[in-house]
């Protein structure tokens, strides 16, 4: 396996790591932040959603690009190329999926006040 081919299995995981992944930072930052939101402003937990949904639809764009090239290469792999394609579809998914969820997140964090307790 060369580096190239190392790099491009990469792509495949993309979306289905870095979604999980910028949700469960989102998620503990929120918590972390909730406490800090009540005397001061709620912008830093805002800016915090913003950049970790940006990061899980760059996994998405990744894992569609993925996607892309593994359409071309189904074809010259003697081997088929079902489970990375899989892989990539399950990524867009997937990243799609946890920038939803952490929008949903960060409306309910805009809505609510974090002084209730």
């Amino acid at each position: 396996m060369t580096d190239a081919d190392g790099r491009s299995r990469l792509l495949y995981w993309a979306g289905v790591a870095l979604g999980p992944l910028a949700w469960g930072i989102n998620l503990q930052g929120v918590y972390a932040l909730a406490h800090f939101s009540c005397e001061n402003t709620r912008v830093s937990g805002a800016m915090l959603s913003c950049v970790l949904a940006i990061v899980a639809l760059a996994g998405t764009a990744i894992s569609a690009r993925a996607v892309r090239r593994g359409a071309r290469a189904e074809w010259a792999d003697a081997q088929g190329g079902g489970p990375r394609t899989f892989m990539a579809w399950l990524g867009v998914g997937s990243g799609v999926l946890f920038a939803v969820v952490i929008a949903n997140q960060l409306a309910a964090s805009l809505m609510i006040s974090p002084c209730l307790r």
